[in-house]
């Protein structure tokens, strides 16, 4: 008899903020749904903190401790309700946590910000990639006007450290 065991699972964050973290700085990750020459698009990027324009990475690189705010754009993406807004594809509580909601939508009972802490993985071998996954709800409506959610999964990257810059 053959048994099915899931080769994935979804691991929540660290109840709490990995130990004696004092984030230096925000990094706000920006995720973009929407409809581009009538296809349905999906952007992401770090937002960057010296004024130049955002590098579409498909990764948050996470260059000292930092708290990291996730943001949606777009009328049909919310943070999802069935699972936690952000999950890693294995145990990373000791690098992650403290998971916190923001930009309540009180007509749609979502929200639109989730943010963490994230522990710089100080001595660690550039470009270390821990998989991690937003979680999200995407807003579609029947005909009779009732909202239908559908959960969806994107999958970027943390890189900590992040690779070498030249």
């Amino acid at each position: 008899m053959r048994t099915c065991r899931p080769t994935y699972i979804q691991q929540p964050l660290g109840r709490l903020a990995p130990h004696g973290i004092k984030p230096a700085k925000i990094i706000r990750f920006h995720v973009l749904m929407g409809v581009e020459d009538g296809r349905i698009a999906l952007r992401y990027h770090q937002e960057k903190t010296d004024g130049s324009d955002p590098t579409e990475l498909e990764y948050i690189a996470i260059e000292e401790d930092a708290t990291v705010e996730i943001h949606l754009h777009g009328d049909q993406i919310f943070f999802s309700k069935e699972l936690d807004a952000i999950t890693t594809k294995e145990e990373l509580g000791g690098f992650y946590g403290g998971l916190e909601y923001d930009g309540y939508d009180e007509k749609l009972d979502h929200y639109r910000v989730a943010r963490f802490v994230a522990k710089h993985n100080k001595g660690g071998k550039y470009d270390t990639t821990h998989p991690f996954n937003i979680n999200v709800d995407f807003l579609q409506r029947h005909c009779d006007g009732k909202p239908k959610w559908i959960v969806l999964t994107i999958d970027p990257d943390i890189k900590n450290p992040p690779p070498m810059r030249t």
